[in-house]
């Protein structure tokens, strides 16, 4: 028998061993949403020249973009409801911190204050907090 012929079966019989790596069934359904996201991008890239995407960020490739666009198609409402609720959530309290070093002496009620100014505006603001402070 060959080299080469020797060769190709030792790798034959180590491809066909048990492998020993052990995952999680949802860590296996991520890693395939993975492949077949990017393996939906490379077609995509091959059928239509690679055009920035709107609201692509400057270091984000247009590859990059189109397999995180797949993966968000591929999530169910109730998950993307959950990301944005998590994303939300985490802008409540990026302003609610830069809130609070804008403003080192301020209590919490003022904080909350200050916080309604900047989504309500501070003419909204002022009447719902005045109605809160006659209601008392």
């Amino acid at each position: 028998m060959s080299t080469l012929k020797q060769y190709l079966a030792s790798i034959g019989r180590r491809g066909g061993m048990k492998s020993r790596r052990v995952l999680e069934p949802a860590t296996a359904r991520r890693m395939v949403a993975i492949r077949e996201a990017r393996r939906v991008a490379k077609c995509l890239q091959h059928m239509a020249p690679a055009l920035p995407l709107g609201g692509t960020p400057a270091d984000t490739t247009a590859k990059a973009q189109v397999i995180q666009d797949t993966l968000l198609r591929r999530l169910s409402p109730v998950e993307k409801l959950a990301q944005v609720v998590r994303l939300s959530r985490m802008v409540d309290r990026l302003a609610i911190e830069g809130l609070k070093q804008r403003h080192p002496a301020a209590d919490d009620a003022m904080i909350q204050y200050f916080r309604a100014e900047l989504r309500l505006g501070s003419e909204v603001a002022a009447r719902v907090y005045r109605s809160q402070c006659d209601g008392d």
